[in-house]
């Protein structure tokens, strides 16, 4: 399943895309769905058997996500 990382700014978007590709972790930069645009135009996708792995090596870096979300039936729900 897939999830999504949202950011506070289209920059600390860029920089969490840029911390990942250094560790060569796989992710996917989207478009963020209209329900999650408040935060930014942009998030981070990733797969879940990485997630936590994904969440620490940001955190490593000083960003933290302004919110993890899932997609489901109902829409997305945060984690």
């Amino acid at each position: 399943m897939k999830n999504l990382l949202a950011f506070g700014s289209t920059h600390i978007v860029l920089k969490a895309e840029s911390v990942l590709h250094d560790l060569d972790i796989a992710f996917r930069l989207n478009p963020a769905p209209s329900s999650l645009t408040s935060y930014c135009d942009l998030v981070i996708t990733v797969d879940d058997d990485i997630l936590d792995k994904v969440v620490a090596a940001l955190e490593g870096a000083g960003i933290t996500p302004r919110g993890v979300y899932r997609k489901e039936k109902s829409g997305y729900v945060k984690l």
